[in-house]
Protein backbone atom coordinates (compact mmCIF):
# COMPACT_ATOMS: atom_id res chain seq x y z
CA UNK A 1 0.00 0.00 0.00
CA UNK A 2 0.97 3.50 -1.08
CA UNK A 3 -0.21 6.19 1.10
CA UNK A 4 -0.34 10.03 -0.63
CA UNK A 5 0.14 13.03 1.33
CA UNK A 6 -3.26 14.36 0.69
CA UNK A 7 -4.27 10.61 2.20
CA UNK A 8 -5.27 9.27 -1.14
CA UNK A 9 -4.05 5.25 -1.51
CA UNK A 10 -2.88 2.51 -4.18
CA UNK A 11 -3.30 -0.40 -3.02
CA UNK A 12 -1.07 -3.07 -4.08
CA UNK A 13 0.49 -6.89 -4.18
CA UNK A 14 4.02 -7.97 -5.32
CA UNK A 15 5.47 -11.64 -6.51
CA UNK A 16 9.07 -11.77 -6.72
CA UNK A 17 11.49 -14.07 -6.31
CA UNK A 18 14.95 -13.30 -4.73
CA UNK A 19 18.40 -15.27 -5.14
CA UNK A 20 22.12 -15.18 -4.04
CA UNK A 21 25.00 -16.91 -5.78
CA UNK A 22 28.19 -17.94 -3.60
CA UNK A 23 31.14 -16.49 -5.45
CA UNK A 24 34.76 -18.70 -5.95
CA UNK A 25 36.07 -16.29 -4.03
CA UNK A 26 33.35 -16.44 -1.15
CA UNK A 27 31.61 -13.37 -1.90
CA UNK A 28 27.93 -13.25 -2.63
CA UNK A 29 26.01 -11.55 -5.56
CA UNK A 30 22.50 -11.05 -5.48
CA UNK A 31 19.34 -10.22 -7.44
CA UNK A 32 15.97 -9.92 -7.09
CA UNK A 33 13.04 -9.48 -9.81
CA UNK A 34 9.31 -8.74 -9.08
CA UNK A 35 6.34 -7.68 -10.50
CA UNK A 36 3.75 -5.28 -8.51
CA UNK A 37 0.04 -5.51 -9.30
CA UNK A 38 -2.16 -2.19 -8.78
CA UNK A 39 -5.39 -3.69 -7.28
CA UNK A 40 -7.16 -0.33 -6.35
CA UNK A 41 -7.22 2.75 -4.23
CA UNK A 42 -9.27 5.76 -2.33
CA UNK A 43 -9.64 9.20 -3.35
CA UNK A 44 -8.54 9.54 -6.61
CA UNK A 45 -6.90 6.45 -7.59
CA UNK A 46 -10.24 4.09 -6.32
CA UNK A 47 -10.25 2.15 -9.42
CA UNK A 48 -6.40 2.14 -10.41
CA UNK A 49 -5.08 -0.58 -12.11
CA UNK A 50 -1.65 -1.80 -13.98
CA UNK A 51 1.56 -3.33 -13.15
CA UNK A 52 4.97 -2.41 -11.95
CA UNK A 53 8.17 -4.67 -12.69
CA UNK A 54 11.33 -4.54 -10.58
CA UNK A 55 14.87 -5.89 -11.25
CA UNK A 56 17.39 -4.75 -8.81
CA UNK A 57 21.29 -6.12 -8.19
CA UNK A 58 22.70 -6.27 -4.53
CA UNK A 59 26.02 -6.89 -2.33
CA UNK A 60 25.18 -6.65 1.08
CA UNK A 61 28.92 -6.44 2.06
CA UNK A 62 29.78 -3.66 -0.06
CA UNK A 63 26.64 -1.81 0.63
CA UNK A 64 25.51 -2.18 -2.90
CA UNK A 65 21.87 -1.83 -4.06
CA UNK A 66 20.80 -0.98 -7.61
CA UNK A 67 17.73 -1.08 -9.04
CA UNK A 68 15.57 -0.73 -12.48
CA UNK A 69 11.66 -0.08 -11.82
CA UNK A 70 8.84 0.79 -14.55
CA UNK A 71 5.56 0.51 -14.91
CA UNK A 72 2.09 1.87 -15.92
CA UNK A 73 -1.48 2.48 -14.37
CA UNK A 74 -4.97 3.39 -15.77
CA UNK A 75 -7.91 4.39 -13.69
CA UNK A 76 -10.90 2.65 -15.05
CA UNK A 77 -14.59 4.19 -14.79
Amino acid sequence: MTTYDNGDKIFSAEDGISQTVLNPDGSKKGAFTGVTRFTGGTGKYLNVHGLGREVTSFDASKNFNESHSEGEYWLEK
